[in-house]
């Protein structure tokens, strides 16, 4: 039981020094060095953990893709007539990014990553509706265009100061999935 808690306390301050590191220059300008130094551990720690600064970074990606995971498999996409202020799936992954907003804004800034295009993957399989099909609009496009739009939606509220709580995040973002563009277009000025 102390190994593990030593472990925890371990992964922490390394997450830590990574998020500060990252946010403060950049993950191309992380360095090992400044990891362990920020994150106060020797370099044999570091690396009885991870091979390198991309083994964290993807370690950090994969556990991500994993919780989502199981957020859209335990949860109910959002349905506006059944599930109004209901515990649904997005509601629960404002509330899993609002916890690890941190880590959430680097991992879903990382433009063109694998990371990105499997999240929009997840998205998109939650929101897909196969009852409409329109032959104007190629899917590829609706499908970037729907992925991209929440990604930024995300991004956008994380990146905020103060941050919105997830309830009330959510109820706007529920309400702006109800708007035509022109409608949204309106609220702009």
């Amino acid at each position: 039981m102390e190994a593990d808690e030593k472990r925890i306390q371990t992964e922490l301050k390394i997450q830590k020094a990574f998020i500060k590191i990252v946010k403060e220059k950049s993950f191309d300008k992380l360095t090992i060095s400044a990891l362990i130094k920020e994150a106060k551990i020797n370099r044999g720690t570091f690396y009885i953990h991870y091979l390198d600064k991309y083994d964290l970074k993807s370690h950090y990606e994969d556990e991500m893709i994993l919780d989502i995971k199981s957020i859209f498999s335990n949860y109910e996409k959002p349905d506006s007539l059944r599930n109004q202020g209901n515990d649904d799936a997005f509601l629960q992954l404002f509330k899993y990014l609002y916890r690890q907003r941190s880590l959430s804004v680097i991992l879903l800034t990382d433009f063109g990553s694998d990371f990105i295009n499997e999240v929009k993957k997840l998205i998109l399989n939650l929101a897909r509706n196969n009852s409409i099909k329109d032959s104007r609009l190629p899917q590829r496009f609706a499908s970037e265009m729907l992925t991209q739009d929440i990604l930024n939606f995300l991004v956008y509220w994380l990146m905020q100061t103060p941050v919105l709580k997830p309830q009330k995040i959510y109820e706007i973002f529920l309400y702006t999935r109800k708007l035509t563009p022109e409608q949204l277009s309106y609220k702009c000025f």
